[in-house]
């Protein structure tokens, strides 16, 4: 029997939008969320945010030109959900267990990202849901 990649928990939902500080009033005048820090990440060109929501987190993304994966993602599909993050320990070993089990992998290696080291399963091997691996 093959190696499962177990997860502890879902760290957050990731959301493409066109307007961070709309998207952010948004969830704070409907749902009562509280303010969060848009910082831009230059290397996946994205303005990017972590909204606390109960016991999860929604992470709001707006590209920073047309011609980045999310920006491409709003363009094909428009606003809405853009992946769904897994919180798992060793997320090294965990990308190596997917990828023995014939997971296709956007990243084969870990790399820095907005919520910690993170890793990203290509759609196709997760009935067409972007699947982000999270170590914080």
């Amino acid at each position: 029997m093959s190696e499962v990649c177990a997860v502890n928990y879902v760290d957050h939902v990731g959301i493409a939008v066109n307007d961070i500080h709309a998207a952010l009033e948004f969830f704070s005048a409907n749902f009562g969320t509280p303010d969060a820090e848009v910082v831009e990440m230059d290397d996946q060109g994205v303005r990017a945010c972590l909204i606390e929501v109960g016991e999860t987190r929604l992470e709001l993304l707006q590209p920073l030109t047309p011609e980045t994966a999310v920006g491409r993602f709003i363009e094909r599909r428009g606003e809405g959900l853009h992946h769904l993050a897994l919180n798992v320990d060793d997320i090294a070993g965990k990308l190596k267990i997917l990828s023995a089990n014939g997971l296709s992998l956007i990243d084969n290696e870990p790399r820095h990202g907005l919520s910690g080291t993170i890793g990203f399963v290509h759609p196709r091997s997760v009935f067409g849901v972007l699947t982000e691996l999270v170590e914080n």
